[in-house]
């Protein structure tokens, strides 16, 4: 509209004025139908540290919690690993060792359901052990007379099958020989421990 002669430009810019209102009411309210839009779907905005912090927060909160349950439920494993095992000293180990196994396997969350996992472990190292490592051992001797008598394929491979876990496939890939040979060294290593336990 033309200017207002009697009123000189003021009333020229209140027109203008009410324009630049009128566009930042319409700016507004198409931010608030495009939030209205957009925001509904974000479910989770996170602020703070990066990512790999976070990652490193959960993984050393898990670690804490896993050894504080073995804390709350040592006493009750501790016994079991001694009443499964007649030499107090191994018993620790073997329990030690199945609690580390278990806690490296395990996805679940943190509650009593972990000692089941770890007794599981317990028997199975303890029946290791006593088929391996029975029988009188020297004074100062790491392993067993009969581990010691097995060549160093077959120990290898009841090593890592007995004690470690590992699948036949596992052990191949790892010792670099096939699948046929390690089993082949699993049932030569267990004929002989099986010829050593008929032994008077």
């Amino acid at each position: 509209m033309p200017l207002d002669s009697s009123g000189g430009d003021w009333s020229g810019l209140g027109l203008l004025g009410l324009g630049i209102y009128g566009l930042g009411l319409i700016a507004i309210g198409t931010a608030l139908i495009i939030s209205a839009v957009v925001l509904p779907s974000v479910k989770e905005v996170e602020f703070g540290f990066p990512v790999g912090v976070k990652v490193t927060t959960a993984v050393s909160n898990r670690e804490d919690a896993l050894r504080q349950e073995f804390d709350r439920q040592r006493c009750d494993l501790e016994m079991c690993a001694q009443l499964l095992c007649d030499d107090a000293a191994i018993a620790s180990h073997l329990l030690e060792a199945s609690w580390s196994k278990a806690t490296t396997a395990w996805r679940g969350p943190v509650t009593q359901d972990l000692r089941t996992f770890v007794i599981c472990n317990l028997v199975g190292l303890v029946a290791a052990h006593h088929r391996w490592a029975s029988g009188p051992v020297r004074s100062g001797a790491v392993t067993s007379p009969l581990l010691s008598g097995l060549d160093r394929p077959e120990r290898t491979a009841v090593v890592l099958h007995d004690f470690a876990g590992l699948s036949s496939r596992q052990i191949a890939a790892i010792t670099d020989r096939s699948i046929d040979q390690v089993r082949a060294d699993l049932r030569t290593g267990t004929a002989k421990a099986e010829a050593h336990q008929a032994m008077p």
